[in-house]
C-alpha cells in the first residue's frame, strides 16, 4: 500500500469523509466545553452531538444532570460567545459503561484476643447453634 497522508486518506475514503466535519466540530465543542464546565462536572458529562444548533449533553446521573440544567442558560451564552451558535441544551442521563470488577470475597482477619474472647463466650453458652458457629471461628484462628 502507499504510503499515504492519514488526513488524505480520510479525505478520499466517502464515508468517512462525511463524518470529519461533524467529528472536528464535536472536538472543538468538548475543547471548549472543557473550559466552561467545573471539573467534577466535566468528569461525568460529554457532549455527544451537535445537530440544527441543539448541542446534545451525556450525563453519568440525576444530580449531574440537574446541575448541568441549571448551567445550561449560562453554556448557551458562553458557547455564543465563542462564536458557536447554540439555541438549545438537551440532557440525556447516560450511565458509565464500564465493566463490572469481579467482587472478591472479604477475607475478615480475627485478632487473637478476639478469638479469646469469642472462646471465653463460646465455654459460657449452652449448647446451640451460636455456640458451635463461635467454636469453628476460634478453631479456624488456631489453625
Amino acid at each position: 500500500m502507499h504510503s499515504k497522508n492519514l488526513r488524505a486518506y480520510l479525505d478520499s475514503t466517502a464515508g468517512i469523509a462525511a463524518l470529519l466535519p461533524q467529528a472536528e466540530r464535536l472536538i472543538e465543542l468538548r475543547h471548549i466545553y472543557s473550559e466552561l464546565v467545573p471539573q467534577q462536572l466535566l468528569r461525568s458529562s460529554s457532549i455527544v452531538n451537535y445537530k440544527r444548533q441543539t448541542m446534545v449533553i451525556f450525563a453519568e446521573n440525576n444530580a449531574i444532570a440537574a446541575k448541568l440544567k441549571l448551567l445550561s442558560p449560562r453554556l448557551v451564552n458562553d458557547f455564543s460567545k465563542r462564536g458557536v451558535e447554540v439555541t438549545g441544551i438537551r440532557l440525556e442521563v447516560q450511565p458509565r459503561q464500564e465493566p463490572q470488577q469481579a467482587l472478591t470475597p472479604k477475607q475478615a482477619k480475627l485478632s487473637a484476643a478476639g478469638a479469646e474472647s469469642l472462646e471465653a463466650l463460646a465455654k459460657r453458652l449452652p449448647d446451640s447453634r451460636l455456640k458451635q458457629a463461635l467454636t469453628e471461628m476460634v478453631g479456624r484462628k488456631k489453625n
